[in-house]
């Protein structure tokens, strides 16, 4: 979305260097750099994640797994020993690859995660934060219908969103807790709050000083933006609206260097 005019977004192929990346993730207004991947109907275990977003939403986090492993743990739990053995294989050796990328670009470990619900607090603005002195995260949401939004720093009055975080944040803790639950609707669970609801929908919450330099990646396509730590800023973000009912299969993952 980029309702000013133009497109800011760097592209970047995956095959590309990584230090290439790297600079064009440094020399974005925006901090993110957008990775081209193939739609969900051309993957070759698109029939795998339409299993396992067909069951109860989850979150995975592999710690010491390999890939194989943490996807072989979800797939007999929930589909059944065995399951989807060439697809799976198939999808780990893609999130292996995409790892491995994301430390080489940061030259540091990864950490990968999955995960298939929504959560109704990526709707807000916000930066990801870890502890270390320098972090980035790659995004691959495979299945969803929209992209994720990012703005520039100076778009954003950080005082005023720290005061509305300080208000909302355990309003949107326990919607985050009570969507992946129950599954219930934003729009039921929040129907008595308009105002915020709203600001949901369309982005333009109150500390958001221009809704126009607001920018999507495309729908299935990977992103990379800088991690908020201790000696750098992190990238405004926040999840489409249109994202809500169809969460899609979640890859995370956080290259973080101490």
């Amino acid at each position: 979305m980029n309702s000013g005019g133009g497109q800011p977004v760097p592209q970047s192929p995956l095959e590309a260097a990584p230090a290439a990346v790297r600079c064009l993730l440094d020399q974005s207004p925006l901090g993110v750099v957008e990775i081209a991947r193939p739609p969900l109907d051309a993957l070759p275990y698109r029939a795998f994640i339409a299993a396992l977003l067909g069951k109860q939403g989850f979150k995975l986090d592999f710690n010491r797994l390999a890939p194989n492993e943490a996807l072989a743990l979800v797939s007999d739990k929930l589909l059944g020993p065995g399951a989807f053995m060439p697809e799976r294989a198939a999808l780990a050796a893609d999130i292996a690859a995409l790892a491995a990328f994301a430390g080489e670009l940061a030259g540091a470990p990864s950490a990968i995660a999955i995960r298939t619900y929504f959560a109704p607090g990526d709707l807000v603005w916000h930066v990801d934060r870890v502890n270390e002195r320098t972090a980035l995260r790659l995004l691959w949401p495979v299945g969803r219908p929209a992209g994720m939004q990012v703005t520039s720093a100076d778009n954003v009055d950080a005082a005023l969103h720290r005061a509305y975080m300080h208000r909302e944040h355990p309003l949107l803790s326990r919607l985050d807790t009570c969507v992946m639950r129950t599954g219930a609707a934003v729009e039921t669970l929040w129907a008595h709050r308009p105002a915020q609801l709203a600001a949901m929908v369309s982005g333009d919450f109150p500390f958001i000083r221009d809704p126009a330099p607001i920018f999507e990646i495309a729908a299935g396509a990977a992103s990379i933006h800088h991690v908020q730590t201790p000696e750098q800023p992190g990238t405004w973000h926040r999840s489409s609206w249109a994202n809500r009912a169809a969460p899609g299969f979640q890859i995370v993952i956080t290259a973080a260097a101490a």
